[in-house]
């Protein structure tokens, strides 16, 4: 009596482990489009016409090669960030 109980459970136990897996690796179905980030993208403003709200240091245009530009964050762009303290951590 026990064997055939086991033997109709087991077959429903597996059915119902892999629908509830096949259901978690789905999510809930939805594909997430463009116009869920519109109101994100109407905030930020990527032209470049309004100040942010932090003051903010521009790299010089004279650095070329990566040496310069990481030799110019290391040495020079702490100074000028430790002269503005708007900018101090």
């Amino acid at each position: 009596m026990t064997h055939a109980i086991l033997l109709l459970l087991a077959p429903i136990a597996g059915f119902v482990t892999a629908l509830y897996v096949l259901l978690l690796w789905l999510g809930d179905g939805r594909t997430v489009s463009e116009s869920d980030f519109s109101s994100d993208l109407d905030a930020i403003d990527l032209t470049g016409g309004t100040m942010p709200s932090r003051e903010f240091i521009a790299m010089p245009d004279h650095l070329r090669t990566s040496d310069e530009m990481v030799g110019w964050m290391t040495k020079d762009l702490p100074k000028l960030m430790a002269e503005m303290p708007s900018l101090r951590m």
